[in-house]
């Protein structure tokens, strides 16, 4: 009986689980419909009926309970499932029932009797269903057989009410098993169709980057064994190109999949992340950027401006909708070489089009080219690109339609609405000419190295990490001619101040290095001392894009760099807000929100605990030292609350030594545990859809 009663407790739950609001949305029906119908008595259309009025109480406020679901306590809301069971049983399977016999099978009660059959069937799985009725009808002759004056029994009634009940419950079955297996049906189709468009999209990749080792080793197999590998001029070109083809190989499949995973959203667009765009940037982006499987795909790409204009939405969206358009295009290509892309940009109807010279599209597929899970004929295709194209044009107020000619062309318009010009903080970032410039990153801390060298590459410079002072020196020691350096101030081993102290020390070309210092700590003597070391510029934590680029601009003597976007403005609530969603959100412009999701968040725990417990052995020095990294951290990290706490206790810390009272460590670890809730919520794999914006999370 145990095992029996949690397959049925759990064959219930399974079956509410992916729409838990049917059961809140049934309960508002019965709050309404049981007072309504008992109210309907007095109208004097009805026949006189027994009065079941603390019956009909009680499922009430069950229903009540039942639609109040969200905003049960946190602790109770594990009882959810068998208090809404019971509702369930009590207010369609036995009440109604009781009532019917009551009424010696008026024909008001009859129609109830239905009803309620249709609605357990709607709300339970078969087996419960069969357990609910049988349940159900014998406690309603038990409670009628006891509180009825002269209990009856309509025979005639329930002989013919047995075969019509059956027929409910087993017309309700089969519709559901037929709703299942279509269900099913579309899930092989969509897994059928992601595992072909990812082999397709990946297999290739595989087998240049298989070419690619192979011919790495064949041109390292040439030497003899067990002497060093001597590779001339030529051979060295070739493992160059060779690395090359590798790298673009797995650009390839990267996108592929990036491409793929981001029609399998389903959510709404963020309209907050909206701003004001060029298109003809947006188009060139995209051409320059998507992986060809080779120069002659890439010959055959074209691009038009007739007229830039401007338009309002988000730029990664916009690249993957012609992304997918692109990939459309050049899907024929092997089979028709002589085919043509071109991307026409055309301000005066503000609209971009993808015209290709392929194939064309039957014009009986053109009325279904945009929904879900159609392809126009790709094998191995998902058939959700075009949806997610149409998705993403409705999301920015415009729209996509085609045009083909079969045995001629294709032809795709976006088609966008009007769009203000361009406000500074919308503007596209001028970025600073560091081109050909290596920049030298140093920070122990992987996610801050990680985010000032992104901020680096965002301004075109190439970037070399160091992981602490020493590995720093030992780089320049060994050649490496940086333009300048990002130093951080606070690092174990050998300091920035120590560091850059050292470099000064080294000949002229060397030593001259420019070095701007980022510290967490800008107190007047860290500034001071970091000077007197020959630092050029002292920048705080977190760094702030625009001031990082003036700064770059200023001491390697290339332009300065305007309109940037202010990455690390805090909001005007200012410390009340537990994330700076502004700085968070600039991280899909860097493409950091794996090193975000997976890197600082775990990281800021652990320093957290590291204070707590440097705080509980006294160990002042190793309190400061974590409490130091973990508010440089949460700044660069956006954990606004975190990082407003932490600056508040670092100070106390320098100034008085440890406090007594452990609570401030308490605030750390809770804020820190809080701002990772929030974060995943917001931003993690499993976000999405509808969730509050961190705007509205408040400390």
């Amino acid at each position: 009986m145990p095992a029996l009663i949690r397959r049925l407790a759990s064959g219930y739950r399974a079956y509410h689980e992916t729409n838990r609001s049917l059961l809140e949305w049934i309960g508002v029906v019965g709050l309404i419909a049981y007072p309504l119908l008992y109210a309907l008595r007095y109208t004097g259309k009805l026949p006189p009926l027994y009065d079941d009025l603390p019956f009909r109480a009680v499922a009430t406020v069950c229903c009540l309970l039942m639609a109040l679901r969200r905003w049960w306590p946190e602790r109770l809301r594990d009882w959810y499932w068998g208090f809404s069971y019971f509702t369930v049983l009590y207010s369609l399977g036995f009440m109604l029932p009781f009532t019917l016999l009551h009424n010696r099978v008026a024909t008001p009660s009859v129609a109830n009797m239905v009803l309620s059959v249709v609605l357990i069937v709607l709300l339970t799985d078969w087996r419960n269903t069969i357990v609910m009725l049988l349940a159900g009808y014998a406690l309603s002759i038990g409670a009628y057989w006891l509180t009825a004056a002269d209990p009856r029994l309509p025979v005639d009634f329930l002989i013919w009410w047995v075969p019509v009940c059956a027929v409910l419950v087993a017309g309700g079955s089969i519709s559901k098993y037929v709703e299942k297996r279509a269900e099913l049906e579309r899930l092989r189709r969509l897994y059928a169709g992601l595992a072909g468009s990812i082999a397709h999209e990946v297999r290739n990749p595989l087998l240049q980057m298989r070419h690619v080792l192979d011919a790495m080793d064949t041109l390292l197999a040439a030497r003899r064994p067990g002497e060093p590998a001597q590779l001339t001029a030529s051979q060295a070109d070739a493992l160059a190109h060779a690395l090359g083809q590798g790298r673009a190989a797995v650009s390839r499949g990267l996108q592929a999949v990036a491409v793929t995973l981001q029609q399998l959203n389903p959510t709404a667009f963020d309209a907050s992340r909206f701003r004001t765009l060029s298109a003809a940037q947006c188009v060139s982006k995209a051409v320059a950027e998507y992986a060809y499987d080779g120069q002659a795909q890439r010959a055959s790409v074209h691009v038009q401006r007739q007229q830039d204009f401007l338009l309002r939405g988000d730029e990664t969206t916009l690249v993957l909708v012609l992304f997918n358009l692109l990939k459309n295009a050049l899907y024929y290509l092997p089979v028709m070489p002589q085919a043509r892309v071109t991307v026409m940009v055309d301000g005066a109807a503000r609209s971009i089009r993808v015209h290709d010279t392929g194939p064309g599209i039957p014009a009986e597929r053109l009325a279904r080219l945009f929904e879900e899970f159609h392809s126009a004929g790709k094998a191995e295709g998902t058939g959700l690109g075009l949806a997610f194209c149409k998705r993403a044009m409705d999301a920015f107020g415009g729209s996509i339609a085609c045009r083909s000619e079969p045995g001629s062309f294709t032809e795709f318009t976006l088609q966008f609405p009007p769009a203000t010009a361009a406000s500074p903080a919308d503007a596209a970032p001028a970025p600073v000419a560091l081109a050909g410039k290596i920049v030298l990153v140093v920070d122990d801390q992987a996610f801050n190295r990680a985010a000032a060298a992104a901020e680096a590459r965002a301004l075109g410079a190439e970037v070399v990490e160091a992981e602490h002072g020493q590995q720093a020196l030992d780089l320049l020691e060994n050649g490496l001619r940086p333009a300048a350096i990002l130093m951080d101030v606070n690092m174990p081993g050998l300091t920035g101040i120590e560091t850059t102290g050292r470099l000064r020390s080294f000949p002229a070309e060397t030593g001259a290095v420019p070095v701007i210092a980022i510290t967490a700590n800008l107190s007047p003597e860290v500034v001071e001392a970091a000077r007197a070391a020959g630092v050029q510029e002292v920048l705080g934590k977190p760094i702030e894009p625009s001031r990082l680029a003036q700064v770059l601009g200023q001491v390697t003597g290339c332009a300065a760099a305007s309109g940037l976007p202010l990455l690390a403005e805090p909001s005007a609530d200012g410390e009340s807000l537990l994330l700076n969603t502004a700085r968070i959100d600039s991280f899909r412009r860097l493409d950091m929100l794996d090193e975000l999701l997976t890197g600082a968040l775990p990281e800021m725990q652990r320093l957290a605990s590291a204070v707590r417990a440097a705080a509980a052995a006294g160990n002042r020095a190793a309190a400061e030292d974590a409490l130091h990294a973990l508010l440089g951290l949460a700044g660069e990290a956006g954990a606004q609350a975190l990082h407003a706490a932490c600056r508040r206790h670092y100070r106390v810390l320098l100034e008085h030594g440890l406090p007594a009272d452990p609570a401030w460590t308490d605030e750390l670890a809770g804020l820190a545990a809080a701002t990772q809730e929030a974060v995943l919520g917001q931003y993690g794999p499993a976000a999405a859809a509808g969730q509050t914006s961190s705007h509205s999370l408040r400390v």
